[in-house]
């Protein structure tokens, strides 16, 4: 089984060593060409639909002894892949882009009234949730998040 070292939403897709879990992404041989000449030589970038991505995670969790960055496109993938069965501990929101419904939690983190029911009831299934755009910004955990959007939980 690989550990996984990080499981992260964040619309820019670009990591160090990542399998990226999005339906369009994986069928679309120029991007992944993209993604792969965006990360340090001797890393591998793996793109899978969700189909294949759930297969492969309950035959080994993407491979024996990896070390392994999921990165998923929108939080609405992630909550569909851990509904449907991978049982991922954390979640860590990255980029996640304005819309019309979104309001900013945090630097270039917005979310609206579905991202956080999507949120909620991945936190009461035990996942750990935090926003954190880059390394440097100090990180929100579930409640700061909750907090940040004004609303209760």
């Amino acid at each position: 089984m690989a550990e996984i070292k990080l499981t992260r939403v964040d619309f820019r897709l670009i990591h160090g060593q990542i399998v990226v879990i999005d339906n369009v992404v994986a069928g679309d041989e120029f991007m992944l060409r993209v993604y792969a000449s965006a990360v340090p030589a001797g890393i591998t970038v793996k793109a899978y639909d969700e189909a294949k991505a759930l297969r492969l995670w309950n035959k080994n969790r993407f491979g024996e002894g990896k070390k392994v960055l999921i990165l998923f496109k929108d939080l609405e993938t992630c909550h569909r892949m851990i509904q449907a069965g991978m049982d991922l501990k954390s979640v860590q929101l990255g980029g996640v882009p304005q819309m019309q419904d979104r309001k900013a939690v945090k630097r270039a983190i917005f979310l609206g009234p579905k991202e956080m029911q999507q949120l909620k009831e991945l936190h009461d299934m035990g996942v750990e949730i935090t926003a954190q755009l880059v390394p440097e910004d100090s990180k929100y955990d579930y409640d700061g998040i909750v907090k940040a959007y004004g609303s209760d939980k």
